[in-house]
């Protein structure tokens, strides 16, 4: 009696649970909770499983911190400033003139130490133009010796002027005679003058000698200082001896000496 009871019971326990099971589910509650579901949710994905209806929220990328590139220290050059006016300076003495050579006038001198202001230049004879450093105006300078400092690419280019005609050249002077005299057919000497002077002219080609007003000697040659010479002459009666320097304008002025033997 006492199974059959239990038997009764546990079959209307079975029939209960059926209906009930059979049943429509109660409506499911959506859950606000954001974060409560974001951290059920990944728990679940890390134990393989996944919520009904819930979606992984998507990883947030990695973030890689960049690092500075590393600065490259850039040297600090030092600017040298360009002169705004061309100069020029020389390691030799050299002459200015008034045309590139030694044909032309001289007007003055660069010398060791000195600069001037460049006001031109001539490229194809290597000459510069220049303040003349000794007096007012320009003159020509020879580029050989020079050192220039400063833009020269807008100088004027200037152009060759005539060669000039040669003044006549200045007249020598302190004119001297050292003479031997030896007696010959007599009253007559063998006269025998060693002649001097100063040279005063910078642009002579050579020297005329004369005696007793006759061209007696032609030097052919500049910057010469004596000459020796032999004559002839009458016991007691003096003889006259003259000099002058030529070049192709014409004959300087004469500078004279007489002697007289014994």
């Amino acid at each position: 009696m006492q199974k059959k009871t239990l038997f009764l019971l546990g079959a209307v326990l079975f029939i209960s649970l059926a209906c009930t099971l059979g049943g429509t589910p109660p409506a499911e509650t959506p859950n606000t909770n954001n974060s409560i579901a974001t951290s059920v949710a990944l728990t679940l994905a890390a134990n393989g499983q996944s919520a009904p209806g819930a979606e992984l929220p998507t990883p947030l990328p990695t973030m890689t911190e960049s690092l500075p590139p590393t600065a490259t220290l850039i040297p600090t050059i030092a600017l040298t400033a360009t002169p705004s006016v061309p100069m020029i300076s020389v390691s030799v003495n050299t002459n200015c003139r008034t045309g590139p050579g030694k044909n032309y006038d001289y007007l003055g001198a660069l010398v060791v130490g000195e600069k001037a202001e460049i006001v031109g230049k001539n490229t194809s004879n290597d000459y510069w133009v220049i303040k003349n450093p000794d007096a007012s105006g320009n003159c020509w300078l020879w580029g050989y010796y020079a050192t220039v400092s400063g833009n020269t690419a807008n100088l004027t280019e200037y152009i060759v002027p005539p060669t000039p005609t040669p003044s006549i050249p200045l007249a020598p002077s302190n004119f001297t005679a050292a003479k031997t005299c030896t007696a010959g057919v007599l009253p007559a000497y063998d006269l025998e003058v060693k002649l001097s002077w100063v040279d005063n002219a910078t642009n002579e080609n050579g020297f005329y000698i004369y005696e007793a007003g006759v061209l007696d000697a032609d030097i052919k040659q500049a910057d010469v200082t004596q000459h020796t010479m032999n004559a002839a002459v009458s016991d007691g009666v003096p003889i006259t001896f003259a000099i002058s320097a030529y070049n192709g304008t014409g004959e300087s002025a004469q500078a004279t000496v007489q002697v007289v033997c014994p």
